[in-house]
């Protein structure tokens, strides 16, 4: 099983502090926020890692050749079209993938918990079903308006049925936290959302939850955050937590 890292855009929202910094080489009390996530995933036991480039994405190769002899193997998929949703990132790491292959996909803007991570690599899913990790916390998001609200109804324990993807959702039990666990097979319903028009992750995923085959895992007492404004650098206490795995 391989990660697939999404580092394409350009961060927008943290141009003052960044400085045309790809945001996943800033660095959060004193560590880059793509280390964190590195060392999070080689610890869950994934050494094979595919970085989606963009945005300065040559930065970012050279950013991270300490981890040349690590045991660590990075590999980049280049996505030229960075600028266009996220779904476009997404695909550009299909040939990185066997067909018969699961993967992990990370945004490089996320911090985690450890344990996340490993609740969702550790989740079954059936060759045509996808999984994603739900935080129904919601009171204790940071930008909650920003976050990418998810409809579900219960299937197992901490497992559920996704119904629905939507920042604009006014109806929602959980956030999208980011950590997704896919099949090969995704790609296939990936590339009909985009020749639909509709180029964005969440697009796909509804397109997949319509069809009954989207999943969710509660992170339960997990804390994570997107760091992708400036004020999501002042939750020092959160951050400090989840450094700490």
């Amino acid at each position: 099983m391989k990660a697939v890292i999404i580092a394409a855009g350009c961060g927008s929202r943290l141009r003052e502090r960044h400085n045309g910094i790809p945001k996943s080489l800033l660095k959060i009390q004193g560590e880059r926020i793509i280390d964190d996530i590195i060392g999070k995933v080689s610890r869950a036991g994934l050494n094979e890692i595919v970085l989606v480039t963009g945005y300065n994405g040559r930065m970012i190769e050279d950013g991270l050749t300490n981890y040349k002899n690590s045991g660590i193997t990075i590999s980049f998929a280049y996505n030229p079209e960075w600028e266009k949703a996220n779904g476009i990132s997404v695909l550009a790491a299909e040939k990185e993938i066997r067909e018969e292959e699961e993967f992990i996909l990370l945004m490089s803007d996320h911090i985690f918990q450890q344990k996340m991570l490993e609740a969702v690599i550790q989740a079954p899913i059936e060759k045509d079903e996808a999984l994603l990790a739900v935080d129904f916390k919601i009171n204790s998001i940071p930008d909650l308006d920003d976050g990418m609200k998810v409809q579900c109804e219960g299937i197992d324990g901490p497992l559920y049925k996704i119904l629905l993807f939507g920042k604009q959702l006014k109806a929602y039990d959980a956030i999208d936290c980011g950590i997704f666990k896919f099949n090969h097979s995704f790609f296939s319903i990936l590339k009909k959302s985009i020749e639909g028009q509709k180029e964005s992750l969440s697009d796909a995923c509804n397109l997949l939850s319509s069809k009954g085959k989207m999943k969710a895992i509660d992170i339960g007492e997990s804390l994570w955050i997107d760091i992708d404004t400036p004020e999501m650098f002042a939750f020092d206490e959160r951050i400090q937590k989840i450094l700490n795995r």
